[in-house]
């Protein structure tokens, strides 16, 4: 599949990307025990079961494509073991020629099928002896293909191969299977979920034992992914910090007040930190928490509970630090910054668990409270 185009980047990752969709919709169909091979046998294998030829191609089918004869000429190969399966398929985007006889193959018999590609190889030759240059690649698979001494393991194989054609594009086949295979995960999360499971096919780890996926492995991704993007999931959703990491830097944040109370004492290092870390949880509560049954109220009282512990655990240490001379005051200050990030996360009640950076981005988004008289905020020197 990936000998065309060569000098086409885009298409190759195309034909690519067509070839490891084809694969995913396998691996669904896969029955306990079995396991799927990718490019190992072929493009996409079960074992025992089928071995599938994938092309993404523009063109139309015809009798005497390379595409079809190639692939012939894989199965017919001493070191693939056709014996293994009981069906051999040709999966193509490819519209049959107006004139092509390949339409008919899949209701042909082994005899009619063996006559037809006889009769492509009679035109093939009949053309090349009036030319004089040399045998297209296209013909000499058909002569490897049509060689008297390999009939009978032709005659095995085509009655095994079915032929798959006018399949969708990339996009369509890409939509398909996530409307097919992404039920029970939220709308808002089937393109996460769809990459999450191209990268599982991917995973380099895979190429150890020659890129294969057992049932059992596919069945535990699926669920991982789907305690993780499903509606009622009680994962806390994860967040990608790289696509924040850029607007760190904004100006603007200079002048936050939650930036200020850590320049108050002398940690400018956190800085960059607690600006991800508040990104995280303005785009956690606006963005991901819209999928799960979780209410304002659940959010606000999360946060007062946080304030809460916060301005307790600060008391105690403002007695403890208030013993020190005014010189470590800062130093005391940055540690106890430090240990309360440091600290376990509290969990929401309608999660299992809750993120380290979503915890401290609601405390630095308590700290960006502006401070009001006789009402306690979030600070953190200890004085």
């Amino acid at each position: 599949m990936l000998n065309k185009l060569a000098n086409n980047a885009t298409r190759l990752l195309e034909a690519i990307s067509y070839q490891l969709i084809v694969t995913l919709e396998y691996c669904h169909a896969l029955a306990k025990g079995q396991t799927l091979w990718l490019e190992y046998y072929g493009d996409v294998t079960v074992s025992g079961e089928v071995q599938v030829e994938v092309k993404d191609f523009v063109e139309d089918l015809t009798d005497g494509h390379i595409n079809f004869w190639n692939t012939l000429k894989n199965w017919m190969s001493p070191n693939f073991k056709q014996a293994k399966y009981s069906e051999l398929i040709l999966l193509t985007t490819q519209t049959y020629g107006a004139a092509s006889k390949l339409r008919h193959w899949n209701q042909l018999t082994v005899q009619e099928k063996l006559d037809l590609l006889q009769g492509v190889l009679d035109q093939s030759e009949a053309r090349n002896s009036a030319s004089v240059d040399k045998p297209s690649r296209a013909v000499q698979a058909q002569r490897f293909v049509m060689a008297k001494e390999r009939r009978q393991t032709l005659l095995d194989v085509i009655e095994k191969v079915h032929i798959l054609t006018d399949e969708p594009d990339l996009v369509t086949r890409a939509d398909r299977v996530k409307s097919v295979h992404c039920k029970g995960v939220h709308p808002d999360k089937h393109d996460d979920y769809f990459r999450a499971m191209m990268g599982f096919l991917i995973d380099p780890e895979k190429s150890k034992n020659g890129w294969k996926v057992g049932y059992e492995d596919f069945d535990l991704q699926i669920a991982s992914l789907n305690a993780l993007y499903g509606r009622h999931s009680r994962r806390f959703p994860i967040v990608d910090k790289s696509l924040f990491k850029d607007n760190v830097g904004e100006p603007s944040y200079s002048e936050r007040l939650f930036v200020k109370k850590l320049h108050e004492i002398k940690y400018p290092t956190k800085v960059p930190t607690a600006i991800l870390e508040h990104m995280v949880a303005v785009h956690t509560i606006s963005s991901e928490f819209q999928r799960f049954n979780l209410e304002k109220d659940d959010i606000d009282r999360y946060k007062e509970e946080q304030l809460n512990r916060h301005v307790s655990l600060r008391a105690a240490a403002m007695r403890k630090c208030r013993r020190e001379p005014k010189e470590y005051w800062c130093d005391e200050s940055k540690s106890f910054f430090d240990l309360r990030c440091g600290e376990t996360p509290d969990k929401i009640p309608t999660f299992d668990d809750t993120s380290l950076d979503f915890r401290n981005g609601i405390w630095h988004m308590l700290a960006d409270d502006e401070d009001e008289v006789d009402s306690e905020k979030l600070h953190w020197r200890l004085w």
